[in-house]
């Protein structure tokens, strides 16, 4: 049997792991073509979870579009591709699809022939300092004209919205907001990993996204319903585990769907010979991911100062307490706070560490603070 838990790509249907909840919630949003700003950390689901969304509103005959800003390093790439993944989410045809194009004002159709004689169709934004902005507004615009003659609901999931900071700012949000707030037949996801950023834009009066939408979190799947996800498929495997192994796994994995998954899928790997998972494969499983990981998290201690790693220990060695605190900060023997404080921003632009919602400091890949105490009780011994 295939092995079920994947990881580090987009899973979807059977193999994604419940979200059961999130899923009704934003299906029943796009239903009336409402607005979501998804805000997550990295590593929870959240592209997962949105291209299964899309699967579910696929099968409602919605059109959906996903694009993804890291993708596009500037508004005229961003204006480009929007136009083209709305009007190919609604015009399936190609000549027609072009003839769509061709009406464009500050945007034009790019066609490419294959040596098969295979048509790719593709969308430029017109040159000039101010065009781009104009060329989104008009796709925008254009997209919601265009779900208006077809009769059909069109949602635009738009990935990492938070790197909407890399193009002009406060201008870009005034663009967008312009726009999207008169759209009936148009419904918005918009989510983004850096939850500050995020919060920002849609809870800070005077920007002009505030309070366009609902703003949802995404956390941990709910122990109970991941212990259940992961038992169905060691039962369908026909894998003998012990009791109170699968919450071992999810205590582990810190809860972090990416990385309970990853634990699943090595255990899985390492127990197929006679399919028997025993405590102690379980214990060696963080550790089988920092042996391999080893590399990497080297490659980025190294970008670290002395001040920044003797933090990262006490981080690692006292998740719970706030760096800040002053328990955290005699405990550890840490001062000032103000040296702290710029650790912690240098750290956080590292991706090393990252901040929620609640202002507290956490690993971006929580098995990278399994390696730093595990990597120095072996150098010390």
């Amino acid at each position: 049997m295939e092995n079920p838990f994947r990881y580090g790509g987009v899973v979807r249907r059977a193999y994604f792991a419940d979200r059961e909840e999130e899923l009704r919630i934003l299906e029943s949003e796009m239903g009336s073509c409402g607005r979501v700003f998804l805000v997550s950390p990295r590593r929870f689901g959240k592209t997962c979870l949105l291209f299964n969304l899309m699967d579910r509103l696929d099968d409602r005959e919605f059109a959906t579009a996903y694009i993804d800003l890291n993708a596009h390093p500037d508004v005229a790439s961003f204006a480009g591709a929007l136009t083209l993944q709305t009007s190919r989410a609604l015009e399936s045809n190609t000549e027609r699809l072009i003839k769509l194009i061709s009406g464009f004002q500050r945007l034009r159709p790019k066609i490419d022939v294959g040596p098969d004689g295979s048509i790719s169709v593709g969308i430029e934004a017109s040159a000039g300092e101010s065009e781009p902005l104009k060329a989104l507004l008009e796709g925008l615009s254009h997209a919601e004209d265009l779900a208006t003659r077809k009769k059909r609901k069109l949602i635009i999931i738009i990935d990492e919205f938070s790197d909407l900071s890399k193009y002009n700012g406060v201008t870009i949000e005034k663009v967008l907001r312009s726009e999207i707030q008169r759209h009936e037949h148009v419904g918005y996801v918009l989510s983004g990993s850096e939850q500050s950023v995020m919060l920002s834009m849609v809870q800070e009066r005077g920007r002009p996204l505030f309070k366009l939408g609902r703003l949802m979190e995404l956390g941990p799947i709910p122990r109970n319903q991941y212990k259940t996800f992961i038992a169905g498929w060691l039962q369908k495997g026909g894998f003998q585990y012990p009791s109170g192994g699968i919450e071992r796994i999810l205590t582990l994995g810190n809860d972090v769907p990416h990385d309970i998954q990853r634990l699943c899928h090595i255990m899985w790997e390492l127990a197929s010979v006679d399919q028997e998972i025993t405590p102690a494969l379980i214990e060696l499983l963080p550790k089988e991911i920092v042996r391999q990981d080893s590399p990497f998290y080297e490659m980025l201690w190294q970008t670290a100062t002395q001040t920044q790693k003797a933090l990262l220990i006490a981080v690692a060695k006292d998740p719970g307490l706030s760096p800040l605190s002053k328990e955290f900060m005699l405990k550890h023997r840490m001062s000032p706070p103000s040296s702290i404080r710029a650790s912690l921003q240098s750290l956080v632009k590292k991706g090393i560490l990252y901040r929620d919602i609640e202002g507290r400091y956490h690993f971006s890949d929580q098995l990278m603070s399994f390696w730093i105490v595990h990597s120095l009780q072996e150098r010390n011994m």
